[in-house]
């Protein structure tokens, strides 16, 4: 029987101890964040949200479904914040949505590599049948909706989810629906190396000002990393 004092024994030992140091595991590279953006409220307690309602300077908003109007015939996505509870954050809120609405963010200088442990940590609450998914513009300007969702929560709760293993469709950016013809089925491997806009979509209309049915985002994190956008990209 060999035992350790056996010298190719004790080299092949070696050998696979060194392997083991040299193995990188995918977790030592998660991304770093990207952007953060918890919303700055004017002051007022509700009201349509636009570009003064982002507080992260690096960031664009953009709106999709029909554009946040005022009331009475309100409409698109609103900016709020409540006296009560006390701790309640601003946050955005698609009751006023008359029919499904969307929003996200763009970084003036960068898209964004959401490729391996890429990830988004958001704030969120909604009511009724209402549910979140993740929606991301390409660079190409392919709009996709992710099959991750947040449902009912009867207050705040902070998810977190990758992106690597989520399924996507192609979405009308007008409409805010999934597409339908020879653009509709599950998308195969999209390009996540060059991301050009991070957001959501609720695919329901809202109902209105107070506990119908909506969904609301207090706060977004975006986890991935840079790629610095060439001269006349897409807009």
């Amino acid at each position: 029987m060999k035992t350790l004092t056996d010298p190719l024994l004790f080299a092949l030992i070696l050998a696979g101890a060194a392997f083991s140091q040299q193995r990188d595991a995918p977790e030592n590279h998660r991304p770093p964040l990207f952007f953060r953006e918890a919303w700055r409220h004017s002051g007022t307690p509700e009201h349509p949200i636009n570009q003064d309602s982002v507080s992260n300077p690096n960031l664009e908003l953009k709106l999709y479904g029909e554009q946040p109007r005022p009331d009475p015939n309100f409409g698109g996505i609103w900016e709020n914040k409540r006296n009560q509870p006390l701790d309640d954050p601003a946050h955005t809120f698609t009751g006023t949505c008359t029919r499904p609405c969307g929003l996200a963010l763009r970084d003036k200088s960068n898209y964004v590599d959401l490729t391996g442990f890429a990830k988004i940590v958001w704030r969120v609450k909604t009511e009724g049948f209402h549910v979140l998914r993740p929606l991301i513009k390409l660079a190409d300007g392919t709009y996709l909706v992710g099959d991750h969702s947040d449902g009912y929560t009867p207050d705040w709760h902070v998810s977190e989810f990758t992106l690597f293993d989520l399924r996507w469709r192609r979405l009308d950016p007008e409409k805010v629906v999934p597409m339908t013809g020879a653009q509709a089925g599950w998308v195969t491997n999209p390009d996540l190396t060059r991301v050009d806009e991070v957001g959501f979509v609720d695919l329901l209309p809202g109902s209105g000002h107070g506990n119908g049915g909506w969904s609301d985002v207090a706060s977004i994190e975006v986890y991935g990393r840079p790629v610095p956008r060439e001269a006349g990209a897409h807009q």
